[in-house]
């Protein structure tokens, strides 16, 4: 077949798009061959990281290749392996293939461990370790013709629940156990936050309004009024308890978590600073650490925090997200300040022109 050839069957076909992370691979390559040997090829399918699929072309912008082939897709097989924090392009794909002004898109979660994705919670996921969903799974995928939208004929010829649909579920089954991981939750894994941890979005055009600004002191202002608005999208038990809160909602705003007094007025000088990280990672610089404190509203906590950009996403013509860590001070009854103590002399030799330090 030709090059041109090809590509005018690429279009013409169906396409399903399966997101997943790079590290479960694995599962995408077999679910992406059990979808393409069981169609016969009749559709098409789109996998970032294989060769043996659509896949965006190099050279080209990877968000506009993907914005591109999700708006075409009809169906969306997302692969969940966990609950860490890995699934922001995941979670974005997802996003875009539902869009308004996009084609009618399905969404399918695979589910490779014990709960579902918490933005599809509402959705029944196919737990690929339990043999029952599987095969309803494979038997709708073959033989409903109504499982892709605007889908007029089955995939395939099989009879509903016939003995060919279960050979072809106990096939997929077999080929997803080697490289499904195991659940961390059926290892008894122990783990807990050892800071507050906060993840604040700002939108696309919140970003922009700041980006514009020339004035680098009106724009880290511009930036503290608008921290308060921007949305609170991921938390964990520890800014619960920072903020005097039994849960941390998802999506409320940040400025909700605040008493009255620092949502009004001058914002404290903790918020400024926070300010200050945040517009410079806006503009794509690193930020600058100024360790300005502030107190636990839970009375039962005496201890001083100061909050730390730690990482930052850009979702272009999206979103930007900041994740947040509260790093904990111990502060004496009484100090007036917390004291960072720098290495004996002789116990860590410090850099002869280190900028701000003794000797430089």
């Amino acid at each position: 077949m030709s090059d041109s050839a090809q590509r005018r069957d690429e279009q013409d076909r169906p396409l399903r798009f399966i997101s997943h992370r790079h590290a479960d691979r694995a599962i995408a390559d077999v679910v992406r061959e059990f979808v393409t040997e069981r169609s016969g090829g009749s559709v098409a399918v789109f996998q970032s990281s294989s060769s043996e699929a659509q896949a965006p072309k190099i050279g080209q912008n990877l968000n506009r290749e993907l914005v591109k082939a999700l708006w075409k897709s009809d169906l969306l097989l997302l692969i969940y392996t966990g609950e860490d924090r890995g699934w922001d392009y995941c979670m974005w794909e997802c996003g875009v293939a539902n869009h308004a002004e996009s084609e009618e898109t399905r969404v399918i979660v695979l589910q490779c461990g014990r709960r579902p994705p918490p933005v599809f919670a509402d959705k029944l996921a196919v737990d690929v370790r339990d043999p029952e969903r599987v095969t309803r799974f494979v038997n709708e995928f073959l033989t409903d013709p109504g499982f892709f939208p605007g889908g007029r004929t089955p995939v395939t010829r099989f009879q509903p629940n016939d003995a060919s649909v279960r050979r072809a579920a106990d096939e997929f089954l077999a080929q997803l156990r080697p490289v499904v991981p195991p659940d961390v939750e059926d290892e008894q894994v122990e783990e807990w936050p050892a800071v507050p941890f906060l993840r604040l979005e700002l939108s696309a055009s919140q970003v922009r309004q700041i980006v514009e600004l020339d004035d680098d002191d009106e724009a880290r202002r511009l930036t503290a009024s608008l921290l308060l608005e921007a949305a609170v999208i991921d938390s964990d038990r520890e800014a619960a308890v920072l903020f005097d809160r039994p849960t941390l909602p998802a999506d409320v705003p940040f400025g909700n978590l605040l008493p009255n007094r620092a949502r009004k007025g001058d914002p404290p000088e903790w918020l400024r600073n926070l300010a200050a990280q945040v517009t410079r990672a806006v503009q794509w610089n690193f930020p600058s650490v100024s360790w300005s404190l502030m107190r636990s509203a839970n009375e039962h906590d005496a201890r001083w925090y100061s909050p730390v950009l730690t990482h930052v996403r850009r979702f272009p013509g999206h979103s930007m997200q900041f994740d947040i860590h509260f790093q904990r001070f111990a502060c004496p009854a009484g100090a007036l300040a917390v004291t960072l103590p720098l290495p004996e002399n002789g116990a860590e030799p410090l850099p002869a022109a280190a900028p701000g330090l003794p000797g430089a």
